[in-house]
């Protein structure tokens, strides 16, 4: 049972839902809830990425291997599970944190790390897989599970570019990257900007 039916998140709203398949939580509510018997504090709604997982697996805890007894299958990346604090925090002064979902990271976190650190690692769910046209632009956000594939992502849209001499808005954070495209001298989308499009989309 749940024992706490009013946990907040660290916005001090309440608590949703973490991930339910694989079902999380240390009271196994799919919630990153805690309270006295958690001796983990396992608190931090994260989206699990290949590089923490090896990093975990380094410090004696392999998070993929299957564990029968409780049903348990072994985390994938892009699994959304709830880690203790103390190992996200590991990970983050290893360099290989991986992203959080805030709404669903329990506020006991900011006991131990400032939500200014945490905003740096928030998880952007982009639904979205299409260019779409806003202001006389082409906009698509390009979401990854590290900041090398998204620093690797942005300099090979540069490179497209460069080749194509057509020169787009290039919005870098961790975890995506949003790429906006005109022709600037005809102020509106043209074909140059979809064949830049169809560049971006085979990277």
């Amino acid at each position: 049972m749940n024992p706490i039916s009013n946990a907040v998140n660290v916005f001090n709203k309440p608590l949703i839902v973490c991930g339910t398949n694989p079902m999380t939580g240390v009271y196994r509510d799919g919630c990153c809830n805690t309270g006295s018997n958690d001796r983990g504090t396992h608190t931090v709604c994260a989206v699990v990425t290949n590089s923490f997982l090896q990093y975990s697996k380094s410090k004696g805890n392999d998070l993929t291997m299957d564990y029968p007894p409780t049903g348990f299958k072994g985390l994938l990346e892009g699994d959304k599970w709830c880690l203790c604090v103390s190992r996200w925090i590991e990970a983050y002064e290893a360099n290989v944190a991986p992203p959080v979902i805030l709404e669903a990271t329990h506020i006991k976190t900011l006991d131990y790390i400032s939500l200014e650190e945490l905003m740096k690692y928030r998880y952007v769910n982009m639904q979205d897989n299409d260019w779409t046209e806003i202001n006389n632009k082409l906009v698509k956000t390009f979401r990854f599970n590290n900041y090398d594939d998204v620093v690797l992502f942005a300099n090979k849209v540069m490179q497209v570019a460069i080749s194509q001499n057509h020169h787009p808005e290039i919005a870098i954070h961790y975890g995506f990257v949003k790429v906006s495209i005109t022709d600037y001298e005809n102020g509106a989308v043209s074909e140059k900007c979809h064949r830049f499009t169809i560049s971006i989309d085979q990277i």
